[in-house]
């Protein structure tokens, strides 16, 4: 196993926790120690700690209730090379692990001061003679025990924890010298006054006094010891990750993928708007070589687990890998399916027709006859008979009852897929290692054994000749689903508060965030409606958060009040739509781009918001990034419009460097004269927080003032109107154009989600005449970056809904529109189907 390999292996997101030393890699997922992948907050899973563990409280005995999964790569050769300098240090360090003085040490002093503060009380209402000198000799042992303590502490510190300087430690050093000053204190007393236990004058009551409390003070140095050993996992971990920030502002935590930054306040609206980081956008021009491959079957079957399988191990055998689906809304039965196209090149649609279908039950094929060509091979259970398809039979159902469990199948049509294709198994196997957990991975791995064999004995057809290898490209590449793409893009951007009711498909974002909740400074509340989820968001503004809600269309249709508040009070707020097709509950599990009319006339009354819609994964991290910066620039409701088809989605993306993002915050801190509504040339006034300055913050939902005092003065309601419209106007002139791809005099619009069927249709028809308009800011547009399209020939716009929403929006501004191709039956649009219905518009045009 490599490094790289190796960090996978994080115990985050239900991954495995494994950990590297001295050349073995271990298995820690089940220990209680290393909960989510970290260990006593110092060490985390995913890396090799031959170094770090020469450190630890404990020899390497420890390691062998754990097993020993794989080796590391080149480990020997390391240490032949000289690569392991410290082994001296390490022998002497194992030696004081070995002996360990300081836990010894350490009751001793605790146990006497704690006696000498139980014998002083005792003292104070029998005052004896034998009392006091017992209360003087004991506090006396005790205060020199705690020095050597105290020395082998330290020791301890360093060796242990490399004088980290994390809370718990913190904690344990300041007490431990108040301790320490205390007993010099009350020795000298006593020494220089030997009645003094009698005396009730001021050295009596200093003398009393430093014993009882430090009677106290060992008290907290044992419940930090003991924190220490046992630590509240989540909660010092995050104490520990502030500690850190703060005495390193540029350092990242050892157990955070993505630092947290130290944000500059006082950001003006003076200043340009942050611009994003420069990325190329995938290349799907050019001639490339591509198979697809169907699997279908009932809810309950594991469709979902063979897909995680095989776009990991596709993608780890060097090749571009997309994977998208469809499901009905159940927990079990029906029919579903999931769609993975192997390639070599980037891979950005879904394709109708399918070179390899792979049936989990009898439904299944009736399900997808119509995507059958003559050419697809269908591989199929062989207990499922069609009369119209033919089917090449597999045993996969006999066999995995063999085996143990009918949940085997899986695992041997993935055997039976890269016996086919000729591949090595070790990729498919290190796939199934790091999906299933240590009770299921050995049957798992026998069924996959046992289809590899079973499909090498298949003749492959000329059909199903696999692209072309590219290790190099594919390795350096990610897989990722939209959901988790926008969240990193949220994350970003700063949020640091998620508040939503769960309502597919946005609960996608909702998960991811929850599972970063332990790496960032995160708030994440399941509301009790979506009423509630935005008004707690806009809470968060008000208080100095950035926080956003997740929801669907039906749920957004809850928040139109909120939005509107959020509109009049000018509190920012990021809403993440995902949408489905509708009107009521629609088709939950479903795709389409029917809510654009939702989210910009939604809320009763005239205000200003700003509509995104990424169309790939960079866009999603991109513009969820910029949907927080925007909202806080200018202080309005920014909504981010996604879908089941975008989030649902898994593709590949570059490794993203999220120092580039550039995060502000627009917030001042306050006089006593602050006013919240202070008018102005750009009708962004300057934002207080509670707390920060010693202004008043005040707002409401009724028309106000500059202070934020209610008002009926229609005077004031002009300027009001006045201040909100400058910000709407400012918005509009610092909006982002739309991404123009190729050159020509036919225009093929689209927005949002659209984007990679567009791109790949163009491409595929190879037409000098065609070019790529794609629109992410749908909302507010300004007119002058849509000047080009009232030159064009022909537009064309293309979006996922019935009636054109985007079109009619491109129509309001005078733009000319000659054709739409308009879906909403639940899909996406697919590339090779799009082709066809562009092929019969340019043949009409000619």
């Amino acid at each position: 196993m490599t490094l790289e390999q190796l960090k996978q292996f994080n115990g985050k997101n239900d991954q495995k926790a494994y950990f590297a030393y001295k050349g073995n890699v271990y298995d820690v997922t089940d220990s209680p120690l290393w909960e989510n992948g970290m260990h006593e907050g110092l060490h985390e899973a995913g890396v090799d700690l031959t170094d770090a563990l020469a450190n630890a409280p404990h020899a390497e005995e420890v390691f062998s209730k754990f097993e020993i999964v794989d080796t590391l790569d080149n480990y020997a050769e390391k240490v032949q090379n000289g690569e392991d300098e410290n082994e001296n240090r390490r022998d002497w360090v194992r030696w004081y692990r070995k002996y360990h003085p300081h836990p010894m040490l350490v009751h001793f002093p605790i146990a006497l001061h704690l006696f000498a503060a139980g014998m002083d009380l005792i003292f104070l209402f029998q005052p004896k003679a034998s009392f006091a000198a017992a209360v003087f000799y004991t506090f006396f042992v005790s205060t020199v025990l705690g020095v050597f303590t105290i020395l082998s502490g330290m020791l301890s510190w360093w060796i242990n924890y490399r004088l980290a300087l994390t809370h718990i430690l913190r904690m344990k050093l300041t007490f431990s010298v108040i301790t320490l000053i205390l007993g010099i204190i009350g020795i000298v007393i006593y020494l220089n006054y030997p009645d003094v236990a009698y005396s009730t004058a001021f050295p009596g009551i200093v003398y009393h006094g430093t014993i009882l409390l430090t009677g106290i003070t060992v008290i907290v140095l044992g419940y930090y010891g003991g924190k220490l050993t046992w630590p509240d996992t989540n909660e010092d971990i995050r104490k520990d990750a502030k500690d850190e920030n703060e005495g390193e502002s540029g350092k990242e935590t050892m157990h955070v993928t993505m630092k947290e930054l130290t944000i500059p306040f006082q950001s003006a609206i003076s200043d340009p708007p942050v611009s994003l980081p420069k990325e190329e956008d995938v290349n799907v021009h050019g001639e490339g070589h591509s198979i697809s491959i169907l699997i279908g079957g009932a809810a309950g079957t594991g469709i979902k687990t063979l897909e995680n399988i095989l776009s990991a191990a596709f993608k780890s055998s060097g090749y571009f890998v997309f994977s998208t689906k469809e499901y009905m809304s159940r927990v079990r039965g029906g029919s579903n399916t999931t769609l993975l196209r192997i390639s070599d090149k980037p891979v950005s649609a879904p394709c109708w027709y399918v070179d390899l279908f792979i049936a989990l039950d009898t439904d299944a094929l009736s399900h997808v006859q119509e995507r059958l060509t003559e050419n697809t091979v269908v591989l199929a259970d062989e207990n499922v008979e069609h009369e119209q398809i033919q089917t090449t039979g597999i045993p996969m159902s006999h066999t995995a009852k063999e085996l143990g469990s009918k949940n085997y199948a899986n695992s041997y049509a993935a055997g039976v897929l890269f016996g086919m294709f000729n591949l090595e198994s070790d990729t498919l196997s290190k796939s199934i290692t790091r999906l299933f957990d240590e009770k299921d991975r050995q049957g798992n791995e026998k069924a996959m054994e046992e289809g590899l064999t079973y499909g090498r004995k298949l003749e492959s057809p000329p059909s199903l000749t696999l692209p072309e290898r590219l290790l190099d490209s594919a390795d350096s590449m990610h897989l990722m689903d939209g959901s988790s793409a926008s969240g990193f893009g949220f994350l970003a951007g700063g949020c640091n508060m998620i508040t939503a009711y769960p309502m597919s498909p946005s609960t996608g974002v909702l998960n991811f965030m929850a599972s970063m909740s332990n790496e960032f400074t995160l708030v994440v509340e399941q509301s009790e409606d979506e009423i509630a989820s935005l008004n707690m968001a806009l809470g968060g503004w008000y208080g100095g958060a950035r926080a956003m809600t997740s929801t669907s269309g039906g749920g957004f249709a809850l928040m139109s009040e909120a939005l509107s508040l959020s509109g009049m009070s000018e509190t920012p707020a990021v809403v993440y739509l995902a949408q489905r097709p509708g009107p009521a509950t629609g088709l939950p599990t479903r795709t389409e781009q029917g809510d654009l009319n939702l989210a910009i006339h939604s809320g009763h009354g005239y205000f200003g918001r700003i509509v995104l819609a990424p169309g790939d994964l960079q866009e999603c991290i991109d513009y969820g990034y910029l949907a927080f910066e925007i909202a806080d620039r200018y202080q309005m409701p920014v909504i981010y419009l996604s879908d089941q088809y975008l989030a649902d989605t898994i593709s590949l993306i570059k490794t993203i460097d999220f120092e580039t993002y550039e995060q502000r915050r627009y917030i001042d801190t306050t006089d006593a004269s602050y006013d919240r509504y202070t008018l102005n040339d750009t009708g962004i006034s300057a934002r207080g927080v509670p707390g920060l300055g010693d202004g008043i913050i005040v707002t409401t939902s009724d028309e106000h003032d500059e202070r934020g005092q209610i008002t009926e003065s229609y005077q004031v309601r002009d300027k009001m109107v006045e201040k909100r419209q400058k910000k709407i106007e400012l918005s509009i002139s610092e909006a982002l154009g739309p991404k123009v791809y190729g050159e020509g005099d036919i225009a093929l619009i689209g927005w949002g989600s659209t984007k990679g069927a567009i791109m790949e249709a163009v491409n595929a028809l190879d037409d000098p005449r065609l070019f790529h308009v794609h629109f992410f800011w749908v909302h507010p547009l300004n007119p002058e970056q849509l000047t080009f399209l009232k030159h064009t020939k022909v537009n064309i716009v293309i979006e996922n809904n019935v009636t054109g929403q985007f079109a009619e929006l491109l129509k309001s501004h005078d733009i000319r529109i000659d054709h739409r191709i308009l879906q909403s039956n639940g899909f996406s649009f697919f590339t090779d189907r799009l082709k066809e219905s562009l092929e019969k518009v340019l043949k009409e045009l000619k």
